[in-house]
């Protein structure tokens, strides 16, 4: 016990004296602050503050540490105990308080806890919120509201708009709101829903719905500036690798740099043929209609609610670029690039349209004659989008355009094929095109080929054999079995699916773009129909299904498409013809199950027949009918004479000999 006491002793001694000279050091750092303040104050005045301001009524004076020593030139900082996580503000960055200063904070307008606390928006981060943006400036809440409809998982509880934030953003008006969901909404559905929306839903006039999480209204903006037809500044380039003399430019220091940023418009092709036509036609129309063709064509509701035309309303659109740049172009004819004043320079693409102005084969632009060497029989590799050209809506610019002496080329290598039966040889150089062109216009190269299996070119008048045989009138000429070249045209087809599979580079493609295709414009169904449309025999039919299935058999078992996908054909293909054989296969059966009983139905009708007749004699005995009675009376009393013997009566009943051999007419 007394051990424990002085135990106790001992350790309130040592507290003792670890709190004297704690204070002992506290005086000392509240002697060196004062000494710090007098000489401040005698330095600035005792009513200035650092910058020269009159110092303001700050309340309660805070416990302020300044360091002294070699610390002295440092700022004071207010003491504080705590650190660690959960010590920073949890609000979220305001915003840059000017150009230049990335790196500093805006001062907050109010205390942390101050009493307009309650006037905050709820908490964005355990409600689900997603901010809806890119949206027309006339579209109401009740339709943004809509747009989630198709998605059960995620009930919109309220839509409110968010007005627009800091300077006025150049360009088209665009409005965005806030969307918020149900308590039971997960993060997960929202994703989802954004993977399918996102820059993919078009909402008509060009605007395209841009969907996101909300984080709340303070969140720092890092929206760029972007100038009128999305122009970028960019450095001219320099030749470099000699120093030029003075009278080339050399030599003058003083004189100012001439390679100062410039801003640049580029306009590069756009991806695929179908558009291009558009553009043109477009082109076209405003030539001959003017402006007011344009107009017109932006004020139609079929046009705006069309997605092919979003380009026409977005004057930073990549497309749109490449329509002001070819209508400058054709129309004023000049080498200025500047299309509008003081707005950028304007570069055209850096490769031209090939053939653009043939309007027959002879017009075609000759080969070139170094095409034979061995850099340029490289493969066309498959080349980046440039830098400002992605958009909502664009398709795989990897595809590229097919230039009209290709499209020649290929037309003329499915036309010159034999009207029958064909080889592996025979669609060899087809194959070897497809691969060759798969950076040149792959879209366009599937598009003839499944075109051909549907309505095949050598049945129509690109095929020279045809019009040959038509101009010099023969009609014994060989017409081709439409059935027989609708099975090569898919042969074609299968064979360029093969060849591809096995290729690097970008013609693995073909196969994503073939299996879409064959789809969504139902080749399978026309190929289905066939033998109905021809009015083929049951051999020749069977014939022909049997050669288009071996086909969907190699492509289940090299795995060309997805799984669906070949499901979906072969369901197409086939559906009709199952359905048959299930009903051929009911019919049988059942045929066979009426043969089975029918011995046994037949055993029981004749044990029925029989005691019917039974029935009857018993019944004929019982009781017979007036008539009968009569019968029998009668031909007993022919046989019975009045006094005749026993003797004498047989004796007349005995037949006679004349009876007996006379014929049946006697």
């Amino acid at each position: 016990m007394a051990f424990k006491f002085s135990l106790g002793a001992a350790k309130t001694q040592a507290n003792a004296k670890a709190k004297a000279e704690e204070e002992a050091k506290e005086r000392e750092e509240k002697l060196a602050l004062e000494k710090v303040m007098a000489d401040f104050e005698e330095e600035h005045g005792g009513d200035k503050g650092v910058l020269g301001e009159p110092e303001r009524d700050h309340g309660e004076e805070e416990d302020v540490f300044v360091p002294t020593g070699n610390k002295r030139h440092f700022t004071g900082r207010q003491r504080s105990m705590k650190s660690g996580p959960g010590t920073l503000e949890s609000e979220p960055l305001n915003s840059f308080p000017r150009a230049g200063a990335p790196g500093r904070l805006q001062q907050q307008a109010q205390p942390m806890f101050s009493s307009s606390a309650s006037n905050l928006p709820s908490n964005v981060y355990t409600t689900l919120v997603a901010k809806a943006s890119n949206l027309p400036p006339t579209m109401e809440p009740a339709q943004v509201e809509q747009l989630f409809a198709d998605f059960p998982s995620l009930k919109v509880t309220k839509v409110e708009k968010i007005p627009p934030q800091g300077p006025a953003v150049k360009g088209r008006p665009s409005a965005t709101m806030k969307v918020v969901f149900d308590k039971d909404a997960a993060a997960r559905d929202l994703d989802d829903v954004m993977i399918k929306l996102n820059d993919k839903k078009y909402l008509g006039r060009g605007y395209y719905l841009h969907l996101d999480r909300y984080l709340g209204g303070k969140a720092a903006d890092t929206a760029q500036v972007k100038e009128p037809f999305g122009a970028r500044w960019q450095a001219p380039e320099v030749p470099k690798g000699y120093a030029p003399p003075p009278d080339l430019g050399g030599g003058n220091r003083d004189a100012p740099r001439a390679d100062r940023d410039q801003l640049i418009i580029t306009a590069n092709l756009p991806p695929d043929m179908a558009m291009l036509r558009l553009i043109h036609q477009t082109i076209e129309g405003v030539i001959l209609g003017g402006v007011e063709f344009e107009a017109a064509l932006m004020n139609d509701p079929q046009v705006q609610d069309e997605e092919r035309f979003a380009w026409l309303y977005d004057q930073k659109h990549p497309l749109n670029r490449y329509y002001r740049w070819r209508l400058h172009q054709v129309v004023c004819d000049t080498s200025n690039s500047e299309i509008f004043e003081q707005h950028g320079l304007w570069n055209g693409p850096t490769e031209p349209l090939a053939d653009e102005f043939a309007g027959d084969l002879g017009a075609l632009d000759p080969i070139d004659d170094g095409s034979d060497s061995e850099e340029e029989e490289q493969k066309v590799q498959h080349k980046p989008l440039p830098i400002g050209d992605n958009y909502p809506g664009r398709v795989d610019n990897g595809f590229g355009i097919l230039s009209p002496r290709s499209r020649a080329m290929l037309l003329w290598l499915l036309t010159s094929l034999p009207p029958g039966s064909i080889v592996i040889d025979d669609i060899a150089a087809i194959s070897v095109f497809a691969v060759e062109h798969a950076a040149q216009g792959m879209d366009e190269v599937v598009d003839i080929l499944l075109t051909n299996v549907v309505d095949p070119f050598q049945l129509s008048d690109a095929n020279p054999r045809k019009l040959t045989a038509e101009a010099e009138g023969r009609e014994d000429a060989r017409r081709p079995d439409v059935r027989q070249v609708t099975l090569n045209a898919l042969r074609i087809v299968h064979d360029v699916l093969f060849t591809t599979s096995k290729e690097s580079g970008v013609a693995y493609k073909y196969r994503l773009e073939i299996g879409t295709q064959l789809v969504e414009r139902k080749v399978f169904e026309h190929l289905e129909y066939l033998p109905v449309q021809l009015g083929l025999g049951r051999m020749t039919e069977r014939s022909y299904r049997d050669e288009v299935n071996v086909i969907l058999k190699v492509w289940e078992d090299e795995s060309f498409f997805e799984k669906a996908t070949l499901e979906h054909l072969d369901d197409v293909f086939n559906a009709r013809e199952r359905q048959k054989e299930q009903q051929e296969h009911d019919r049988k059966v059942a045929e066979r199950r009426k043969r089975k009983l029918a011995p046994k139905a037949a055993s029981l009708s004749t044990t029925e027949t029989a005691k019917d007749e039974e029935e009857e004699d018993m019944d004929l005995d019982e009781g017979q009918t007036p008539s009968a009675q009569a019968e029998e009376t009668a031909e007993a009393v022919l046989d019975e004479i009045a006094g005749e013997t026993a003797a004498a009566r047989a004796r007349r009943l005995r037949p006679r000999a004349e009876d007996m051999f006379a014929s049946d007419e006697e």
